[in-house]
């Protein structure tokens, strides 16, 4: 008789256990599904969220240039009226350089990027002409260019003068 009501008495237990179990899997795929939007949507400036909005190159007069031998881009934009900062981030892809290359990735592409390290002033002014910057690696005066770039993409950060913040995406084909 006590060994059935040790036997029921570990079933119960098992039961509950399973039940717990099942119960924190469900509860934890919903926290993890109302989850809100960070990156693509909004931005954390302190202690409130605030949302991005989206722009067009021709909004604040943007565009691309590449220097007459296209081993170079660079960015112009000349409607700032009401722009507090600028950031951006170029991102191409290139061809693996031959002498980095392994059995494994012969023939496949690198994602290479490069941007402003820190927002740019540009409040009260009219127009913002980029520094060109190398589409490669250039030290002691010597540049090794990127090889097999088709085309290259800038996202833009905006920030007016009233806070609000924006996103511009644009990309020049080589």
């Amino acid at each position: 008789m006590k060994y059935l009501q040790n036997q029921k008495l570990l079933i119960v237990a098992i039961v509950v256990l399973v039940l717990l179990i099942i119960g924190g899997g469900v509860g934890f795929l919903a926290m993890k599904n109302n989850a809100s939007p960070t990156t693509d949507q909004t931005a954390d400036s302190g202690d409130q969220e605030q949302t991005i909005g989206t722009m067009q190159p021709s909004d604040i007069g943007l565009r691309m240039v590449l220097r007459d031998d296209d081993k170079a881009i660079k960015f112009i934009a000349n409607k700032l009226d009401g722009i507090k900062t600028l950031e951006w981030n170029f991102t191409y892809q290139a061809d693996i350089p031959v002498e980095d290359q392994s059995a494994d990735n012969a023939g496949n592409k690198v994602t290479q990027e490069f941007g402003s390290d820190n927002p740019v002033n540009v409040q009260g002014k009219s127009s913002y002409d980029s520094v060109f910057r190398e589409l490669g690696t250039c030290s002691s005066g010597h540049c090794r260019y990127d090889t097999g770039i088709t085309s290259v993409d800038l996202i833009m950060k905006v920030t007016k003068t009233d806070g609000s913040v924006y996103q511009i995406k644009d990309s020049i084909n080589l």
